[in-house]
């Protein structure tokens, strides 16, 4: 009796939302509260009227009134039974789980007949009781008028064991977009090659955009940076500055003093049998008209449609498999975290053993080709969890080769945990191997007080494809961390860090101090207000005696209403070398609007300020921009 009862909540209940149709009675005028409820259900054919062409809305209902408009709906659904069984005979196998529901295909079908809109089955379930209750009440007066409900519910059953008989598989596909409009302009007030160099600097630094640095002709020296940044700038404006997209992939990632673009991010899911699926597609980009990019970068994009990446997702039977593109991947911070691979992942429980298998590549800037190969194997212990993973990269006739074991979340008391992770590593290229190792714990002090710690050594010889290390490698570093929750709106936390190098070529000749770097962060929540506050000091960094670097950050956000949030954030860096000359030093400030115009519909606005100088000649750079984006999900 369920599925037609909900069938009845749909026209009787339902349909109170839905757009108004028809014509209104002559005691009910366009100003009435219920003008709109009534003209609805006069559209579903459930309310007629009177002769006289009242409504007579200030009457009680009788029991047989009430009786006559279920029995009216039910007409509705008896029709509809019948289209729906001569579907199902007409179709046999090639029958959709769609059309092969009855009572949700009953369901949409009468609500895009009768109102021109769809009801979810948790709506239907929400006054399901109620009309249960309703068509038991008036059994009496339904069979009076010839509603016969046994008959009804029998249908419905014979037509649902003639479903289940075609063995039908459960096939369900969903397709969404999301269209992203934006568009950019920035501004650089003196475009003296020098000066635009400086700016260049500005945004790429690591604590304002953090882009990678162009190539040019001759390789970015870290140590000439650190010392002054001027030979740098002057290597750039000696090789044709501006760059060109070939030459420096973060390039279009600078603000441009104008861009107009639009991206569209396609996903489909769903499953085909016992698989399920699901496809992203990111982006296709169409510009619309040429783009003035920063400081005359040539960027490499055009007006066509291009596709940036795509991934695959399939899960069959307990395996998971992922073909396309992997952004920001990780194995392990000691050979690869967070580098962008195109190829196969393959995931699997066996055993209690959790297997990821992994064969994917890379382009490199000179147009060769890097493989990378391995198998990651994970088991939760009674102890902990252990992790062991053996990978390789190979780089045209060289190969990268580590083995490791890691462990963590070993539960050592109440209040301690402890982890940690050692790996071996071959490079052909330099017919040397070395060592990795790591390990950290975490102490709960108290209930406010929690404390953490970590030492970590990478040997000289110790290569990683893509590490996520201090350095590259040949280091000792001891760290100490402390976060305390003052209340349940500040916590306060700490950091301290001790960086050891060792006394390879890797480093400078003069690089033989230790670095220390103290971090202090707080996190405060005052009303709609989220904010937050940071600095971070290091002394010797580079490992050159008295080279010291400062960064301030200040941030906040102010939930504005229920679809509306601000941001601003300061950034101050000040970095001197070994002498006290400047290295680079600035101000960052940006602010952000998000604004939520519907369910399906964001506008996004970003404005960012930098100014500030680089190099011992204190080189000036300057720069603004303003990005503005509207996103419609479909």
């Amino acid at each position: 009796m369920k599925k037609l009862t909900i069938t009845i909540a749909l026209i009787l209940v339902v349909a109170l939302a839905m757009p108004a149709f028809g014509q209104s009675f002559s005691d009910v005028p366009s100003d009435h509260w219920a003008y709109d409820a009534i003209n609805k259900l006069v559209a579903a054919g459930i309310v007629e009227g009177y002769p006289d062409g009242e409504y007579k809305g200030s009457q009680n209902m009788t029991r047989y009134e009430m009786a006559v408009m279920v029995s009216r709906a039910l007409d509705n659904i008896v029709a509809e039974q019948e289209a729906l069984a001569n579907q199902v005979d007409e179709m046999g196998e090639g029958l959709t789980t769609g059309q092969a529901e009855d009572v949700t295909a009953i369901v949409k079908s009468l609500m895009e007949k009768n109102t021109q809109d769809s009801l979810s089955d948790a709506q239907a379930e929400e006054v399901a009781d109620i009309v249960d209750a309703l068509t038991f009440e008036l059994q009496a007066e339904l069979k009076v008028l010839g509603a016969d409900i046994d008959a009804l519910g029998k249908d419905v059953d014979e037509l649902a064991a003639k479903v289940d008989a075609m063995d039908v598989p459960e096939d369900n596909i969903e397709f969404g977009m999301d269209v992203t409009t934006s568009f950019e302009v920035a501004n650089y007030e003196d475009e003296t090659n020098e000066k635009l160099v400086a700016s260049m600097l500005l945004w790429a630094d690591g604590d304002a955009l953090d882009l990678d640095m162009p190539v040019a002709n001759n390789a970015y020296d870290a140590n000439d940076l650190a010392n002054t940044a001027d030979g740098y700038i002057d290597r750039l404006t000696a090789n044709n500055f501006p760059q060109t997209g070939e030459d420096w992939e973060d390039g279009d990632a600078l603000p441009s003093e104008k861009r107009f673009w639009q991206e569209y991010d396609f996903n489909i899911n769903g499953n085909l049998g016992e698989a399920k699926f699901n496809l992203d597609v990111d982006t296709f980009t169409n510009m619309f008209s040429e783009e003035d990019s920063a400081f005359g970068y040539q960027e490499l994009d055009s007006k066509d449609f291009v596709m940036d990446s795509a991934l695959l997702t399939v899960e069959y039977y307990g395996a998971t498999m992922k073909a396309g593109d992997h952004a920001d991947y990780g194995v392990a911070r000691y050979f690869n975290d967070e580098e962008d691979l195109r190829g196969l992942e393959v995931a699997k429980n066996y055993y209690d053993i959790d297997w990821t298998f992994l064969a994917a590549g890379e382009d490199t800037d000179d147009g060769s080709e890097t493989d990378v190969y391995g198998v990651t194997a994970a088991k939760d212990m009674d102890f902990g969890t252990v992790t062991g993973n053996l990978y390789q990269a190979r780089l045209g006739g060289d190969q990268i080769s580590t083995v490791g074991i890691g462990i963590e979340d070993v539960v050592l008391t109440d209040v301690v945990t402890v982890g940690g992770e050692v790996a071996f590593n071959d490079n052909t290229a330099q017919d040397e191997s070395d060592i990795y190792a790591m390990v950290n714990g975490e102490f709960a002090a108290t209930e406010e007080l929690t404390l953490d710690a970590k030492a970590e050594t990478v040997g000289e010889n110790f290569y990683g494809y893509n590490p996520d290390f201090e350095e590259d490698r040949d280091y000792n570093l001891f760290n100490i961390g402390a976060e305390y929750v003052l209340n349940e709106n500040n916590t306060i936390t700490g950091a301290y860090t001790f960086v050891q190098p060792g006394d390879s070529a890797y480093y400078a000749v003069n690089a033989d101090e230790d670095k220390s770097t103290v971090d202090l962060g707080l996190e405060n929540v005052y009303g709609d207000f989220t904010n937050n506050a940071s600095v971070s000091y290091t002394m010797n960094d580079n490992y050159l005696e008295d080279y010291t670097t400062m960064v301030i950050e200040l941030g906040t956000e102010y939930a504005w209403n229920e679809t509306t949030t601000l941001g601003v954030a300061l950034v101050n860096k000040n970095e001197e070398d070994e002498n006290g000359d400047n290295v680079i030093n600035y101000n960052y400030l940006k602010g952000t609007l998000d604004k939520e115009l519907a369910d399906n519909m964001t506008w996004n606005t970003e404005a960012k300020y930098i100014m500030g100088d680089v190099g011992i000649n204190e080189v000036e750079g300057e720069g603004s921009a303003l990005t503005t984006s509207l996103s419609v999900s479909f």
